[in-house]
């Protein structure tokens, strides 16, 4: 992930994540053979990367729009895991969130948003490419 400051404006939020040493999955960008070969197709333009490619979630989805390119990824993260330890890790990583309303926390640019949800036993987040959803 890239060291960002979504307040700051100057440095954009991660777009990138490494699932395996050397390959990438991108927001905005199509999925590399490599990455391919690291997930099962779950559903129409939807793959899951295979147990233990990741090792800060349990589970990743990734979503292709338009063109086969990466527009989401959804993250599950394992029961037991401290939504106040992962706020802080990715804080440290990222900066302050652009915004809080009670369990979800949100980074975003004008063009990525990143959202971490704690909802009780089962705390996830969310990469989305703004672009492509027009949100």
């Amino acid at each position: 992930m890239t060291n960002a400051s979504p307040q700051s404006g100057t440095t954009p939020v991660f777009r990138t994540i490494t699932v395996a040493v050397g390959v990438p999955v991108t927001l905005g960008e199509p999925l590399s053979a490599q990455a391919m070969g690291l997930m099962d197709q779950v559903g129409p333009q939807r793959y899951q990367l295979k147990n233990g490619t990741f090792k800060r979630a349990a589970q990743i989805d990734v979503q292709l729009g338009v063109g086969a390119i990466v527009h989401r990824m959804d993250f599950t993260y394992d029961p037991g895991t401290d939504y106040a330890d992962l706020l802080s890790d990715f804080e440290a990583e990222i900066g302050q969130p652009t915004r809080q309303q009670g369990n979800t926390a949100t980074w975003e640019d004008p063009n990525t948003q990143f959202q971490l949800v704690n909802g009780g036993p089962n705390i996830r987040s969310m990469l989305r490419d703004l672009g492509l959803t027009g949100a």
